[in-house]
């Protein structure tokens, strides 16, 4: 049986998506799985915003840099376990998985060993100049993925 795939991350977790998941496995009686992609890059972004605010200086520790990852773990944890709890109550059979690393390259090799009929993700919600310059990482997952897209805004 091919399973529906949720994609969720520090920053992609809106309630619209995961209910659509939900909706979509339980009418199609389907099993979900739930992705959690802790992004690596994530703590460099913090870091940058709080060195322009002059928060920080130049150099923030290692040991700042793992806490910020530890605590987006026990967030993914914490959602990874409610999602479980709603699975549960729904009777829908549910996996989850939980990824550190580059968002792209993690969905992409997620995608590649899972039995997947379709990829559900939130897209956020950013200017088109934004999107612009520094990319879409849905537009590259959709045109890497062999497999439906159900991309849903914020």
């Amino acid at each position: 049986m091919k399973n529906i795939l949720l994609v969720l991350s520090t920053t992609r977790q809106s309630p619209k998506t995961i209910d659509a998941a939900f909706e979509k496995a339980r009418l199609e009686k389907k099993g979900l799985t739930a992705l959690f992609v802790l992004d690596s890059e994530m703590p460099e972004s913090i870091f940058d915003k709080l060195t322009d605010i002059g928060f920080t200086g130049e150099k923030p520790s290692q040991q700042l840099h793992d806490s910020i990852l530890t605590e987006y773990r026990v967030r993914g944890d914490r959602k990874l376990k409610e999602l479980e709890e709603k699975a549960l109550a729904m009777k829908v059979p549910f996996k989850t998985i939980i990824r550190e690393g580059d968002f792209i390259s993690e969905c992409l090799d997620v995608i590649a060993e899972e039995e997947l009929e379709v990829v559900i993700i939130t897209r956020k919600k950013r200017s088109t100049l934004s999107r612009f310059i520094f990319g879409s990482a849905l537009a590259e997952i959709s045109s890497k993925a062999d497999c439906e897209m159900l991309i849903i805004d914020e």
